[in-house]
């Protein structure tokens, strides 16, 4: 049996508009544990495990595999748990089969499957690879090509999973309609890394505002001390990045579950 981790990731420039996005690392886990098998055996059953093994077993030639993937990233909530699955699912099992794989490599796989799933618009390359590396990944998810990875100081981050109804968006997510922000979302690429709390602020206001969300406690969060805050993802978490994220904990915590992590700049482990 292999055993693979990979780390969660926060938002700093949604990809959606312009296909050019970036994100950051933080301390939470998948773990995918695989052994080699003649058939295919996956725990839990679901769909974006399952394109992952094909993935994998495509890369090694292999027959079958069993995997179990355990999470403690709340999914649905614009953490990256669904790459973050699938990065660590295409680790053990190209790993069971005693083979080797770039991590860049693999991290193509796993948006490959996360297309086929149906998890992403966009392939989610930027949520993928700085689940897998760590630190700040720049890509465009276009090509399927990482611009850039930098690590970053490891620091305080604060997440707010909203309890609240109107957290939810008013409506689906209207992908022609925010590519008519390209030239935005690209200018906050453009400052990237020397300015990258202030991009992924700017990134926060300007997604919350057209997928109906409140943006009020990202500012609050700033107020209190933040580098920066932001929509993650789709939502509908915010997430905040401090040296101390301690007042924005106390605040957030009337609004609904409130998680802290940290920057990491680890890259995905196999044992």
């Amino acid at each position: 049996m292999r055993v693979a981790r990979v780390n969660g990731a926060i938002t700093v420039v949604n990809a959606i508009a312009s296909w050019k996005g970036a994100a950051v690392g933080i301390e939470m886990e998948v773990e995918a544990r695989a052994r080699a098998s003649d058939d295919l055996s996956v725990s839990p059953y679901d769909p974006l495990v399952i394109e992952a093994v094909k993935e994998a077993l495509s890369f090694v030639g292999g027959k079958g595999a069993s995997v179990e993937v355990s999470s403690n990233i709340p999914a649905g909530w614009g953490l990256k748990s669904s790459s973050a699955v699938a990065n660590a699912v295409i680790l053990a099992v190209v790993s069971a089969y005693n083979r080797r794989i770039g991590l860049i490599e693999a991290t193509k796989l796993s948006v490959r499957a996360a297309r086929r799933a149906g998890v992403t618009i966009t392939g989610a390359m930027d949520d993928a690879s700085a689940s897998m590396l760590g630190g700040l990944t720049v890509t465009d998810n276009s090509k399927d090509q990482l611009i850039m990875r930098i690590p970053l100081p490891e620091l305080d981050v604060a997440i707010l999973l909203p309890s609240w109804e109107s957290s939810r968006p008013k409506s689906t997510i209207d992908a022609s309609r925010l590519r008519k922000y390209s030239e935005i979302t690209d200018s906050l690429i453009e400052i990237l890394p020397s300015r990258i709390w202030e991009a992924m602020t700017l990134n926060g206001l300007l997604y919350s505002r057209i997928l109906g969300y409140k943006d009020d406690l990202a500012l609050r969060a700033i107020e209190l001390g933040a580098l920066g805050a932001s929509l993650s993802g789709t939502g509908p978490a915010i997430a905040a990045v401090c040296r101390d994220c301690s007042d924005v904990i106390d605040y957030w915590s009337g609004f609904g579950k409130v998680m802290r992590s940290r920057i990491t700049n680890n890259p995905a482990k196999i044992s």
